[in-house]
């Protein structure tokens, strides 16, 4: 199930143990990761094209410069929406098509989309905010995985270097891997639950814009189930 209240490809399992030895934390892991070495190209490339682009706009070379900028954009918007698919399904693309052959009218549709400035939100301004979520929750993750295993290496680190300061002696060691063990599944919510809130993200930013209020409007409408309902009635 998931927590958030809909459905997603990455499922939350009720027990802790159960959900320690399932693939959610697994493939958590392997998307948070993902984002470390990816986002930074993504942030300095995406941001560049878009700066030399806009610099450059008063010249003839930047019309074509800024068609140029918003598929970089989108580039790696797709990236980030395929590498989102595990976890919350997939994630339409949610451009508008050129209406026109040519430079102008491909840089009108591009930059008057707002599928290129949510490309552009996600991948420049939010860029330090999910690295930090990211980093943060796989520091954790690791952290708590790694002093599990320390009795098996303990000595070859300064002080131990696990969850307790001056764990630096095989007691402390296996005390501080005792305690790691109890807390690896509750930390395993802690993994999937960030990777979930930056996919969700991504289907939310990235993908076709919606309505919230589209339900309502569609029952005002006539279109909704009770007016479907209320048209069934007999008359008299």
């Amino acid at each position: 199930m998931n927590p958030a209240g809909g459905s997603a490809a990455l499922p939350f399992q009720r027990g802790p143990l159960r959900m320690l030895f399932s693939r959610s934390p697994w493939v958590a892991t392997g998307y948070l990761l993902g984002y470390l070495p990816l986002a930074p190209v993504a942030f300095a490339l995406s941001l560049a094209a878009v700066l030399v682009a806009t610099a450059l706009n008063v010249t003839l070379l930047g019309l074509p410069l800024l068609v140029g900028a918003a598929a970089v954009l989108r580039g790696f918007a797709g990236v980030e929406r395929r590498r989102a698919r595990p976890l919350v399904g997939p994630v339409p693309t949610p451009y508008r098509p050129v209406p026109a052959p040519g430079v102008l009218s491909a840089l009108r549709t591009r930059w008057r989309d707002p599928g290129t400035w949510r490309d552009l939100v996600y991948l420049v301004p939010l860029f330090p905010l999910l690295l930090a979520l990211d980093a943060a929750a796989l520091t954790v993750w690791f952290g708590v995985l790694g002093t599990i295993t320390c009795p098996a290496w303990y000595w070859a680190v300064p002080d131990g270097g696990v969850l307790f300061a001056g764990s630096g002696n095989l007691p402390a060691a296996v005390g501080s891997a005792l305690v790691a063990a109890v807390l690896a599944p509750y930390c395993s919510y802690l993994v999937a639950g960030a990777a979930l809130l930056h996919a969700h993200l991504v289907r939310s930013l990235l993908g076709p814009a919606t309505d919230p209020l589209a339900t309502a409007r569609q029952m005002l409408t006539g279109h909704g189930p009770a007016t479907h309902h209320l048209s069934e009635r007999p008359t008299r």
